[in-house]
């Protein structure tokens, strides 16, 4: 599990998050893994996903359980391709810092989320699973992986989120803040405008997760990726969780993305307060 840090309000804290990925969909505990009867394993297998995913219609988040049998440190990466070789989504446990692929034990299991933003073209495709194993011998070495027949939807979902008008006033305002810290929040009074995405269809309780992560995708995430990997609402409260790993010049990053969700999710209908959820 790697360091990074996550924004609360508009402070910034360095922590380390629980191994939930998104909304509480995941059993933690001590649950045996599915037989090997049950299982699709790559060569050797090192990694298996259960033979229910074959074949399945893919929500949007993806979410996906994967078996490591290794006591070594495995990374997964992961892609959707739909059946015309458009690539929907890829990414990596790498870039999800609370996804837990340090285990001494000989199993555990990977609890993959991930955002579909591309539309899919058809209504089939493949789920590609690609671990690799990294040894400061030997550097990453990858290993065979896994390709899953599955089921997509071309319906779409419309993201909006609120962007400045004018992006330099925005960086000018959080300079200013950073030097002072005055007022203790950050939230300057900028003119904000539409921005709409047009995304795989979403989950239907997802809408506050996918407008996070779509000011996220945005642009200005410096060295390394940052990512949702939890939310929900309370009565009119919104809650949201980010990570990532800390790089020069996160501190700035941080108070921008903090203030564009904050905006964002405050437009969703019945939304009427935003909080950034610490680790639990």
């Amino acid at each position: 599990m790697r360091r990074f840090v996550m924004v609360l309000g508009s402070a910034l804290v360095s922590t380390l998050l629980s191994p939930s990925m998104g909304q509480p969909v995941f059993d933690t505990g001590a649950a045996q893994a599915p037989s090997s009867a049950n299982l699709i394993c790559s060569e050797g297998r090192i990694i298996c996903v259960s033979q229910s995913v074959a074949h399945s219609l893919i929500s949007n988040p993806l979410r996906i359980e994967v078996h490591v049998n290794s006591p070594d440190e495995i990374e997964v990466d992961w892609e959707i391709d739909d059946s015309t070789g458009q690539v929907l989504e890829s990414s990596s446990t790498y870039d999800y810092p609370d996804t837990p692929t340090r285990d001494s034990s000989p199993t555990k299991t990977l609890h993959i989320q991930d955002f579909i933003f591309t539309p899919a073209k058809s209504e089939s495709g493949t789920l590609i699973l690609a671990p690799s194993r990294y040894a400061i011998a030997t550097g990453k070495v990858d290993l065979p992986g896994i390709k899953i027949p599955v089921r997509l939807t071309t319906a779409t979902t419309f993201v909006t989120t609120l962007e400045p008008f004018d992006p330099q006033a925005l960086g000018t305002a959080i300079m200013e803040w950073m030097d002072s810290h005055d007022p203790p929040e950050f939230d300057p009074k900028l003119k904000l405008v539409a921005h709409h995405d047009t995304i795989m269809r979403i989950d239907r309780d997802a809408v506050i997760g996918a407008t996070a992560e779509a000011v996220l995708r945005s642009g200005g995430g410096g060295q390394s990726p940052w990512h949702v990997t939890d939310w929900h609402q309370e009565g009119r409260t919104a809650h949201v969780k980010i990570a990532g790993d800390g790089w020069a010049g996160v501190s700035y990053y941080l108070a921008d993305v903090d203030y564009r969700i904050r905006k964002s999710v405050l437009n969703l209908p019945g939304i009427k307060k935003f909080v950034f959820d610490p680790r639990q």
